[in-house]
């Protein structure tokens, strides 16, 4: 017994796992769907001064995975410092690196979704903000507007994420 022990206490310091402070929550109103987002299925990645903020469905990242249909939102750019809140209207976002994507009806293997929607950096509505800021803790809003490659458009509105940076 004491050997177990000792072999448990030193995978747990060999391998650190990040601790949630907070659940992440993220929702938005994608055209007429009620995008929301659980804890397991956000992912903020900070790198440098750049971030990377995605989402899937509520429940998308549960086994088995849900038998309803998965959307995926995707917001990487650049304006990003470690900590501090921040502002991209919409001239930040036409002169940016900004990437915004939304897939309606994901799926997995490789098959494509239903639906793939980008930023169009020429709308005057694109805005991301962090409002809040506690240690790795980000709160804040965003609204864009999204195109396909067919001509049809899609506005996000009333969007809302509370994410941590679980880095290690």
């Amino acid at each position: 017994m004491k050997i177990f022990s000792t072999c448990f206490a030193l995978a747990v310091l060999a391998f650190p796992v990040a601790h949630a402070d907070q659940l992440q929550s993220l929702s938005a109103q994608v055209g007429d769907i009620t995008f929301e987002s659980g804890d397991e299925e956000i992912t903020l990645v900070p790198i440098g001064d750049k971030f990377s903020l995605s989402a899937s469905t509520k429940g998308a990242a549960a086994w088995p995975p849900p038998k309803t249909r998965i959307d995926r939102l995707s917001i990487t750019c650049d304006g990003f410092e470690i900590g501090k809140p921040m502002v991209l209207d919409h001239m930040a976002f036409s002169r940016s690196v900004c990437d915004v994507s939304f897939e309606k009806g994901a799926k997995s293997n490789g098959v494509a979704p239903d639906a793939t929607y980008t930023l169009d950096k020429d709308s005057a509505d694109n805005r991301f903000e962090i409002t809040h800021v506690a240690g790795k803790i980000y709160k804040g809003t965003f609204k864009f507007r999204l195109k396909d490659g067919h001509g049809g458009a899609v506005g996000i509105a009333n969007g809302q994420f509370a994410a941590e940076d679980r880095q290690l």
